[in-house]
């Protein structure tokens, strides 16, 4: 009985939606399709690379891919999140000033150092190649490097497209564009009978990165026409980038740190195995990822108007729906995960245990809400930044110590356990810090 009216208050309750997370909902919903196209396209390709190239060869190309994302986090010094916070507001309150003078400030910084990075790279590819104790590297590296100026100009863009609630748009040209044609790429080679190597396959990545630059300035014109105004460079921007910086890095580098790690205390082959159960669970934390991608121009803008009460419906509201997709998730990989890694070949279904020890981590993470955004849109940088500093410091210790002794079990294990104490630690910090708690907690009390 008590059953059967816990579940009727809670169907009840949903039907009276609130109307934030009514948006956010009807915005994400275009994004999930794209994001699930994205992580297929992907998957897909994974899938090929694993059975022709192997797990060494998988691994050899997921390192390079990792080391570029991370190339990318210090090319964009903090401004995507700078950007999409400052276009939000001013596409709400209609200034075109604050748009234009925004975008030009960030081109003005990244740009700078996007070639600056560019430069070390080419230049560094062969120790980078050397510090993985494997020269076949340096070629791919290089070749990824000399793309890194049209891609941080594209990331400048895709902020400001996200900046204007273009939700799904930005999704698909941040992460689903390149990843498609990367597919249709490896189709053609199979058609002209071109060989599938690790340098064909880094030539297909920095040509989708390229083809990603061209239409998303494109389609940025469109939404602002001319694509910036010159009027000064917005030093306020800088001072809110470089704690954001540190945030985004330490972010990044808890999330790779695993992979680096393994490429550098074991082998590729390992790589390969770990890569493909992380890409896996990578399925569960997109959810978190797109609501937050929809969430953050709102909670900026709540937090302009202080409008704290339909912020904290609202947070508690998403959070919800993400614990009981985050479950389903988790679960599915419990039951089918092993045959689902041995699509990649059977030598993969070693990555099983890895497999269920992250999801469990990535199941904590989305069920923990958007703490982290909470607190950067709420101007709380800096304690989101120490956070961050703290948990990388502890997963590097971590994955130093257990893959030495497991290999990938000991890198899921550290990576996992750093995720749990992080995300409890921010919705407690969030809680207090802004007043929003953000785990579904009295969503359904009366009242």
């Amino acid at each position: 009985i008590y059953m059967s009216f816990f579940m009727t208050n809670f169907f009840n309750r949903l039907k009276n939606l609130d109307v934030h997370f009514k948006e956010v909902l009807l915005q994400s919903s275009s994004t999930i399709i794209i994001q699930i196209l994205g992580i297929s396209a992907r998957l897909v390709t994974s899938i090929i690379l694993g059975r022709i190239l192997g797990a060494s060869g998988l691994g050899e190309v997921n390192l390079i891919n990792q080391i570029i994302t991370i190339v990318m986090v210090l090319s964009m010094f903090g401004m995507d999140h700078v950007l999409v916070k400052k276009i939000a507001i001013g596409n709400s309150n209609n200034d075109s000033i604050i748009i234009g003078n925004s975008i030009y400030t960030a081109l003005i910084l990244n740009v700078f150092i996007s070639v600056l990075i560019t430069v070390i790279g080419v230049y560094g590819s062969s120790f980078i190649a050397s510090f993985f104790n494997n020269s076949e590297l340096e070629i791919p590296l290089i070749i990824s490097f000399i793309v890194i100026v049209p891609q941080t100009i594209s990331s400048v863009f895709i902020s400001g497209i996200n900046g204007f609630r273009k939700i799904w748009q930005s999704r698909f040209l941040k992460d689903f564009l390149t990843s498609l044609i990367v597919l249709i790429g490896i189709g053609f080679y199979f058609f002209l009978n071109i060989e599938i190597s690790l340098i064909s396959i880094i030539f297909l990545y920095a040509l989708g990165r390229i083809v990603t630059f061209f239409i998303t300035t494109i389609y940025w014109k469109k939404l602002y026409n001319p694509i910036y105004k010159k009027s000064f460079f917005d030093r306020t921007m800088l001072s809110m980038a470089v704690p954001l910086l540190f945030v985004s890095s330490t972010t990044l580098l808890s999330s790779s740190v695993d992979v680096l790690m393994l490429g550098w205390l074991s082998d590729s082959s390992k790589v390969g195995l770990y890569t493909v159960a992380s890409r896996l669970v990578l399925f569960i934390a997109f959810f978190l990822q797109i609501t937050n991608a929809a969430i953050s121009p709102k909670l900026a803008n709540f937090f302009d108007k202080n409008q704290l009460k339909e912020m904290n419906i609202l947070v508690k509201q998403v959070t919800l729906w993400l614990f009981i997709i985050g479950f389903v998730s988790m679960l599915f990989f419990v039951c089918f995960g092993s045959a689902i890694l041995e699509l990649w070949g059977y030598e993969f279904s070693a990555a099983y245990i890895c497999l269920i020890i992250l999801s469990v981590g990535q199941f904590i993470n989305i069920s923990t809400g958007c703490s982290g955004v909470l607190l950067i849109m709420g101007g709380h940088e800096k304690i989101f930044s120490y956070i961050s500093g703290a948990f990388l410091l502890l997963n590097i210790i971590l994955n130093y110590l257990l893959i030495t002794k497991y290999n990938e079990v000991g890198a899921a294990i550290a990576t996992a356990g750093t995720i749990i104490g992080e995300n409890i630690i921010r919705v407690v910090i969030a809680k207090q810090r802004t007043g929003v708690l953000t785990i579904p907690v009295g969503l359904f009390s009366k009242g």
